[in-house]
């Protein structure tokens, strides 16, 4: 089984290695691997033909963003959207494989999806949520993605950022 390996995996765990598979993670998420030992390890993975990397199609990349508009996930770094769309490209093509996080923004997103996904140290979340704006006044909803600063049906003044399960 393949495993897509994000860069939180590599760095929050001390005793991870890249033993007994088949290891993928996109270029951006390589990119993360900083310090010393995780870059190492990463590289010597690289070296030993057990970690592999790949970048995702460009149209599941629009894809992952699109997803992270609409449930209101503005802050995903370029290497999440990477790292997710690689998914998708996994996915379409019918292998097996397991994401391997311990973002929880990440796994939220492969529970969104459908995906496959373990954690290394923090744990795999238990519930999904999604954002939407929400007006302080009336309590009216608003997708996400808006730039609204005033309700229109009650001209309160202040829209929040509210989590929901989707």
């Amino acid at each position: 089984m393949i495993r897509l390996i994000d860069s939180a995996a590599v760095l929050n765990s001390s005793g991870f290695s890249f033993s007994g598979g088949n290891f993928i993670t996109s270029p951006l998420i390589m990119d993360e691997l900083r310090d010393l030992r995780s870059r190492h390890l990463a590289e010597n993975a690289l070296q030993n033909s057990l970690l592999s990397l790949q970048e995702p199609t460009p149209l599941n990349i629009k894809k992952i963003q699109e997803i992270a508009a609409k449930h209101g996930f503005e802050k995903l770094s370029k290497a999440d959207i990477s790292l997710l769309a690689l998914a998708l490209d996994l996915k379409a093509q019918g292998k097996k494989f397991i994401l391997i996080s311990d973002d929880y923004s990440v796994q939220n997103f492969c529970k969104l999806l459908g995906i496959k996904f373990d954690s290394v140290i923090r744990g795999k979340i238990e519930k999904t949520i999604s954002f939407k704006k929400e007006c302080s006044g009336c309590r009216k909803k608003f997708p996400a993605s808006t730039a609204l600063k005033k309700c229109p049906d009650c001209g309160s003044c202040i829209i929040s950022k509210k989590s929901f399960k989707p």
